[in-house]
């Protein structure tokens, strides 16, 4: 099919306001980890709306050349909320050079650690973390958060994990895994291992 005029205009439009986009928010996100003493590495990117919230001064680690995405302009994947990366307690995020996530929310009480050049995929979460205890009669008390279970997350170097997954508490990803969309992972997953399903299982391995 034939390209207008108006598409022409359109296309230029969407593309300057990505680039502003991408400015504009950059530079809130790189403010917001100095203010809160962690310094992003060389290169970060980020368009939409991110926010990060360090329960200590170093509790976030973002290596170089990082892309985080949140705007339906620059991926049209069908994005449900901001980036959204904390720290908790005693909780250390560490996220390796050069990957990249959509609307990702991670939340870590212990420790999160991403190898690099790994790619989340749309709306995907990653938590070692219940959030709540498993006693009733602490959810509504102060005593819950002491009571929540949590263990650590370890995700390789080229992993791809897709749309919509959710990566629990305990679970380590292996080098070049592949996590298929809307998967729930409680399980390890090996090297070059594919994964899918609610609770996901292995069903292939990477050629």
């Amino acid at each position: 099919m034939k390209r207008t005029l108006r598409n022409k205009l359109y296309s230029a439009w969407d593309l300057l306001w990505i680039k502003l986009d991408f400015g504009s928010s950059t530079l809130c996100s790189r403010i917001s980890l100095w203010w809160q003493g962690c310094s992003p590495g060389k290169g970060l990117k980020t368009s939409g709306p991110c926010y990060f919230k360090a329960r200590a001064a170093g509790s976030i680690v973002i290596g170089e050349s990082m892309y985080l995405n949140a705007s339906h302009r620059t991926n049209r994947v069908g994005l449900n909320n901001p980036v959204l990366i904390e720290t908790l307690g005693d909780g250390v995020i560490e996220i390796g050079s050069c990957s990249g996530a959509s609307s990702v929310v991670i939340s870590s009480r212990s420790r999160i650690t991403i190898g690099s050049n790994t790619i989340m995929g749309g709306n995907v979460r990653i938590f070692d973390h219940d959030f709540h205890s498993l006693n009733p009669s602490a959810w509504r008390t102060s005593e819950d958060a002491k009571l929540v279970q949590s263990r650590p997350v370890t995700i390789g170097n080229n992993v791809f994990i897709g749309t919509n997954a959710m990566v629990l508490k305990g679970v380590s990803i292996g080098d070049n895994a592949v996590i298929g969309a809307g998967s729930v992972v409680t399980k390890n997953v090996g090297n070059g291992e594919i994964w899918a399903g609610n609770p996901a299982r292995k069903i292939g391995m990477v050629k």
